[in-house]
């Protein structure tokens, strides 16, 4: 089989694993912190009992990340060295910093947020949760830099083929780099809203009613309530960009052919590429230029304008619309729920129930969207710099396929096991309640966090 796409499908099926973890510590970080604040201004037990529930999800995940985002690193040099033979000058800078200003800020405190608490002070403490959930957030700024970078390039300059940056500033914040921060920053922050809200109603379902389950579920679904229309808005205002950097990923993602006014809303199609048509649609007039062009006369650009320079586009068109619907029942569930919550006080179990395999639906829309963005960038990966099929390294397609299944194999089987673990700590936090003892030294009540000489907790 063609080296090319196999390194490509290895590659996708790389970062399709890595992005999981990343998606819950980005927010999971700052959920925890608001836990602690809510301890220390209330002095609530539940609040720590749901901390020490979720500050082993995030160690875990951020373990797992890690793990996944070194065998990423290996195929810059195996698989694509014409990358950093090209673009390394900005890409190495940038992912330098990720590491250095983020990730050993992350892994310095994480051990003090797991173990740390009442063997340190409750103030060093809290500021181990704010440094570590600081560093996931800068983590995620420096990558999704260079990604946007790689989207629609800016501040450098070509120079005997290998790209110079003659604008760090330009380089960062280039054209897309702040729709997709703030874009993927709340996608975390739903993918983690729906995991907790989905394994809080787990250990609802099974008979719990702890004080801390009430407050992570509570958590979970009002966070996920007040996100959901904010990110509609961001993905809408992140599409208008994408039109106007890159209107063949949005021909792509309406699978809309030629360019022209009065474009329909194409909610199903089976396009095909080599007629340039679309198969079986179901439309609504005009919708695609008033939600681009805010005018049902609004020209839309059509794929025929771009010959040989489009995205595939089957599983852009159907990618985008796996995020979009996905997004939409995100928002049904989560209103319904928090409507129960916040006027019923209560959760009926045909919604616990709905909600419990939710909790993976931030994971849905990460990937859909995520695929959407990078299969639409094609064929280019750093775009009008350097093609994907000039990047591949000569490796032979037989190593390629024997390491894609061996790296497949491995992230199925840590996959099952992630999620075993995050059902294993939903039924013993159940069963447990707000009985269990929680970390702690001296023998004092939890009420008690332990202070250094001379500081107040």
């Amino acid at each position: 089989m063609d080296p090319l796409i196999l390194s490509r499908i290895q590659f996708g099926a790389n970062i399709s694993f890595h992005i999981l973890f990343p998606a819950i510590t980005i927010a999971l970080g700052w959920v925890l912190l608001f836990f602690k604040l809510r301890y220390n201004a209330t002095g609530d037990s539940a609040w720590m009992r749901a901390y020490f529930t979720w500050v082993k999800v995030f160690a875990l995940s951020f373990a797992m990340g890690v793990v996944s985002g070194v065998t990423m690193s290996f195929q810059f040099g195996t698989n694509w060295p014409g990358y950093m033979e090209t673009v390394g000058n900005i890409a190495g800078p940038l992912l330098a910093y990720e590491i250095l200003t983020a990730f050993f800020l992350e892994a310095a405190f994480l051990g003090i947020m797991l173990f740390g608490f009442r063997r340190v002070s409750n103030r060093v403490h809290t500021l181990a949760t704010v440094l570590v959930a600081g560093g996931t957030t800068l983590s995620a700024f420096w990558i999704i830099a260079l990604n946007s970078w790689m989207q629609t390039p800016a501040g450098f300059e070509i120079r005997d083929g290998v790209a110079h940056a003659t604008d760090w500033w330009a380089v960062v914040f280039n054209p897309s780099m702040p729709y997709r921060l703030v874009h993927m920053l709340l996608a975390s922050g739903l993918t983690v809203s729906f995991l907790i809200a989905g394994l809080s109603a787990l250990r609802y379902l099974y008979g719990d009613r702890s004080e801390s389950m009430w407050k992570a579920l509570r958590t979970g679904v009002f966070a996920a309530a007040i996100l959901i229309p904010i990110q509609i808005f961001a993905g809408d205002q992140h599409g208008l960009n994408t039109l106007e950097h890159q209107p063949q990923k949005i021909a792509a993602m309406e699978a809309n052919w030629n360019t022209g006014p009065n474009v329909p809303l194409v909610l199903f199609a089976l396009p095909d590429e080599a007629a340039k048509e679309n198969r079986f649609e179901l439309t609504i007039p005009d919708g695609a230029s008033l939600i681009l062009r805010h005018s049902a006369g609004g020209i839309v650009p059509g794929l025929n304008d771009y010959a040989g320079n489009h995205p595939p586009v089957f599983p852009v068109f159907w990618g985008f619309r796996i995020m979009v619907g996905t997004g939409l029942l995100m928002l049904v569930v989560s209103w319904s729920a928090a409507f129960f919550l916040k006027r019923r006080h209560s959760l009926p179990k045909p919604l616990a129930l709905v909600m419990v395999p939710m909790a993976l639906s931030g994971w849905l829309a990460t990937l859909a969207g995520w695929y959407t963005t990078e299969i639409g960038r094609q064929p280019w990966l750093v775009t009008g710099v350097l093609r994907t099929a000039d990047a591949v390294g000569p490796v032979a397609g037989s190593h390629v396929a024997l390491s894609l299944a061996v790296y497949l194999i491995l992230y199925v089987l840590l996959l099952i096991a992630y999620l075993g673990v995050l059902v294993h700590l939903a039924l013993k936090a159940a069963k447990d309640g707000d009985t269990s003892p929680l970390p702690g030294v001296m023998n004092r009540p939890l009420s008690q966090p332990v202070a250094q000489p001379g500081e107040t907790s």
